[in-house]
């Protein structure tokens, strides 16, 4: 039996996972904000006793520990380089975790984890060639050639998030660098769009959300153009004008032979896949690509990244 935690910037989905891909028990919990390792460290132990306890599962039933971090990661060292949405740089998080939730741990980022999961057992099943991005607070991305993690150097491969779509008058990233991906099309990009929607008062939908709630979210986002509202859907569009372009330069490296979307946004459905198919179309540099319904929605949903965390640990002890 695995513990493993899909650590998320707003989000922390955790569960108990069988060698087989089985979920036998699953929590989330809010993503504790500027918390140091050491104090992230004692609320995963705290969530592990939780699940063991909801499950009847001992805690010494659990043989291997996997964490998916939404950061760039030194694998050999078992650092995180950077984890934006954290705060962290340079924390020797593998070796933290092994004195709170014991020995081994095993780390990997979260997209690539999620990649990981729908390869196994979602939308990716049997597809050799597979890019898999996640929309959350963030955007992450990881890439499967061959039926294996990209990695690249420094592992560094998959981050699509970071990919710049907008230098002249692009946002600065919470990695400094400007007109990155995930500054366009993220949860945080979409409460920031409707924010701004909603403050000068051409949507009247989220003008309403906004003087009864007092924020605007990427959910509401989503419900306002599901019911029509003419600005919730130029925001969502406008999304997917940058997802689509980005995703058609990534498909120029890697040509996966499917793309999954997951993430949050992904449950947006035909309102967010439409726009986003037909900007992936406009974009794509080939004919024989276009119209192939190459991207498709997650099947996994929170799951993905901790059954793809399994499967790593799987992987990584076999390799030993």
């Amino acid at each position: 039996m695995f513990v493993c935690y899909d650590i998320g910037g707003t989000n922390i989905k955790a569960g108990l996972v069988e060698p087989n891909g089985v979920v036998r028990a699953r929590v989330s919990v809010p993503t504790p904000v500027n918390s140091r390792p050491d104090e992230f460290l004692q609320l995963l132990a705290d969530v592990r006793t939780r699940l063991c306890i909801n499950s009847k599962i001992a805690i010494s039933a659990i043989t291997a520990v996997g964490l998916g971090i939404p950061g760039f990661l030194d694998m050999e060292s078992g650092k995180v380089r950077q984890a934006v949405n954290l705060g962290w740089r340079d924390e020797p998080i593998v070796e933290l975790a092994r004195q709170k939730l014991g020995d081994p741990v095993y780390i990997l980022n979260d997209a690539n984890a999620a990649a990981l999961g729908e390869a196994w057992r979602g939308a990716g099943q049997n597809i050799p060639d597979l890019l898999c991005v996640t929309l959350g607070t963030g955007v992450g991305g990881g890439t499967i050639t061959n039926g294996k993690i990209v990695s690249g150097h420094l592992n560094f491969a998959g981050e699509i998030g970071h990919m710049c779509v907008r230098p002249d008058g692009g946002r600065v990233c919470g990695c400094g660098a400007v007109g990155c991906l995930e500054t366009e099309a993220s949860a945080t990009a979409l409460g920031m769009y409707g924010t701004e929607a909603a403050s000068s008062g051409v949507s009247p939908m989220l003008v309403h959300v906004m003087r009864e709630s007092g924020r605007i979210t990427a959910y509401d986002v989503v419900q306002a153009a599901k019911e029509g509202d003419l600005q919730a859907k130029i925001i969502i569009e406008r999304m997917a004008y940058y997802l689509g372009y980005g995703l058609a330069n990534a498909y120029t490296v890697t040509a996966p032979a499917r793309i999954v979307i997951g993430g949050g946004v992904a449950a947006a459905g035909r309102v967010l896949f439409d726009p986003l198919t037909h900007f992936f179309d406009r974009f794509i540099f080939s004919k024989e690509v276009r119209g192939q319904e190459l991207i498709v929605p997650a099947f996994l949903g929170n799951d993905a990244g901790i059954i793809g965390l399994a499967r790593w640990i799987q992987t990584s002890e076999s390799s030993k």
